[in-house]
């Protein structure tokens, strides 16, 4: 295998992979302190896939450079770690330091060496949290092509249990801020600040930037085609001045088509660019809630929004029986 052939064929890619997403990639660290096993891990690997995506191969010649890498990169699946290096146990205290230093437990480890006896297998697999040990003289281009690929698919199904955990704390996040929301609309006493207790809460869950309008539909369908049946109980954002204001539906004309098909279907419409809540009440008329922006929620996320619109809707009956209450007493 002659140097040149060798150069060449890098260069080309590393060309490659200065391009390359790193998302459409299996990113794999090589950490050993002779560029020529660099070059022959490379060239194993030349053009192999994995469940539709290259592998992107990074070079490391120490421990510390590795580790000031991994410091900064949480995108490597792999890491083929030599053991001696700048020490003769340099390559276990990179292992060590990934687990316990950098807190990383989804990368995976492969230990390889070129002097077995200085690290016996067995005292290593059980004191360092590693996912193979191999000798460097056993790794053919087959064997390592079989590790590599094992390895990613363990690591595969690590990140997505990994993501799975980070979905379910997700959640409990936002029932934990559903809760907390409706508790604080629940003690609004006037329609304007439960309006306005509303909007907030609903921006603070999951539409951090957009602007918003909380507008009551006085008379359903109907309404929407006579002069004033939309009335701005309060908005946020480029919309402040038609709070309090009566609109025909024509005026909020990027959200018409969404508004009536939530007003037609009783429920709340997820358009790509804007979101239009529904809820009702039997004591009052169509409540929605309106937000201008671009909308990419996940099926949790639009649970946790029908869950707070459920919410709501029981916040804003409480609200009318209260007022009927105070309005008989007044009358007595």
């Amino acid at each position: 295998m002659s140097n040149s052939v060798d150069d060449d064929w890098l260069d080309e890619d590393t060309t490659d992979e200065s391009t390359r997403d790193h998302k459409d990639c299996w990113t794999i660290l090589v950490v050993d302190d002779e560029p020529d096993i660099h070059h022959v891990t490379r060239l194993a690997l030349a053009n192999i896939e994995f469940l539709g995506k290259r592998l992107e191969i990074l070079s490391c010649y120490s421990g510390a450079e590795s580790l000031e890498l991994l410091s900064t990169r949480q995108d490597i699946a792999l890491v083929l770690l030599d053991v001696v290096m700048e020490q003769e146990d340099s390559g276990l205290q990179v292992a060590h330091a990934i687990r316990e230093t950098l807190g990383n437990h989804q990368i995976r480890i492969i230990l390889r060496t070129g002097q077995p006896g200085v690290a016996p297998e067995r005292r290593v697999i059980e004191s360092y949290d590693i996912n193979d040990y191999k000798a460097k003289t056993e790794l053919t281009r087959d064997k390592l092509y079989t590790a590599i690929l094992g390895t990613l698919r363990s690591y595969k199904d690590i990140m997505q249990l990994e993501h799975q955990r980070q979905m379910l704390a997700a959640n409990r996040r936002g029932l934990i801020k559903v809760i907390e929301a409706s508790a604080s609309i629940f003690k609004q006493q006037s329609i304007q600040q439960f309006a306005q207790g509303v909007l907030e809460q609903l921006q603070s869950l999951l539409f951090f930037e957009q602007e918003a309008l909380y507008v009551v539909v006085q008379g359903g369908m109907a309404a929407l085609s006579q002069d004033g049946g939309v009335q701005v109980m309060y908005a946020t954002g480029g919309y402040q001045a038609l709070c309090g204001k009566k609109l025909e539906v024509a005026q909020l004309a990027q959200f018409d088509a969404s508004i009536k098909q939530a007003m037609q279907e009783s429920s709340s419409v997820y358009a790509p660019d804007h979101f239009v809540g529904f809820f009702h009440t039997e004591r009052g008329p169509v409540n929605l809630l309106i937000i201008d922006g671009p909308v990419a929620l996940s099926n949790p996320d639009k649970e946790l929004i029908e869950l707070f619109c459920r919410n709501v809707s029981i916040a804003f009956e409480n609200l009318m029986m209260n007022r009927e209450i105070q309005t008989l007493r007044g009358a007595e």
